[in-house]
């Protein structure tokens, strides 16, 4: 019974995986936009109806797929929390760079609005989801002069803004030289909050 399980578990991932190695292909020769189901089926040699069997649509393929690829870059990354944001080692920037060179294609797509803003900010919302769990962790339990969310929310905008520029310059420099100047965009300004005592903001008004 148990291997009857693994077959079916082994044979939808290899589906899946089919359909969403079929869109990257239409993607490199066509606007995300104009893809149709059904190209994406034929150059799968999949039924249409095996495609509604695992996916709504090809947003749902391609959302689908982004969770899984950033959640792969996200188990590289959570071991290192002990460097975090405001360590000298830039080895988690490098993994985030090195990610998007190893898909570049997908990366530009996203972050240029090609694909939808849903799809942007499905990426940018689970990318803070993982700065704030780094921030927490940072912190040892203490709490933060500034709401985690908010730090976290401006951290990924702005991580992802400078991953987008790389991208659509056609990576101009190396991924270690980008993670370090990302290191040296942010850790300035995270020391300065982190310095902040707790009622900093009392008494200016809101």
């Amino acid at each position: 019974m148990m291997s009857e399980k693994k077959k079916t578990d082994r044979r939808v991932q290899r589906t899946r995986q089919m359909l969403f190695n079929a869109l990257m292909e239409l993607m490199m020769e066509k606007n995300y936009a104009d893809i149709l189901v059904s190209e994406i089926t034929e150059r799968a040699n999949l039924g249409r109806a095996t495609f509604y069997l695992h996916y709504r649509d090809k947003d749902d393929l391609l959302a689908s797929n982004i969770e899984a690829i950033f959640e792969q870059v996200a188990e590289r990354i959570r071991p290192l929390f002990k460097q975090a944001l405001l360590a000298e080692d830039t080895v988690q920037g490098r993994i985030l760079f090195e990610e998007a060179q190893q898909n570049s294609q997908l990366y530009r797509m996203i972050l240029s609005g090609q694909g939808g803003m849903v799809l942007y900010n499905r990426l940018q919302s689970r990318f803070a989801e993982l700065i704030a769990d780094m921030l927490e962790k940072l912190l040892l339990g203490g709490d933060s002069p500034v709401e985690i969310p908010l730090l976290a929310n401006y951290l990924s905008g702005a991580i992802l803004f400078l991953v987008k520029w790389w991208l659509e310059n056609d990576m101009p420099r190396s991924p270690d030289y980008m993670a370090a100047v990302m290191q040296h965009l942010i850790r300035p300004g995270m020391e300065r909050v982190m310095l902040l005592d707790l009622d900093w903001y009392e008494g200016v008004g809101r």
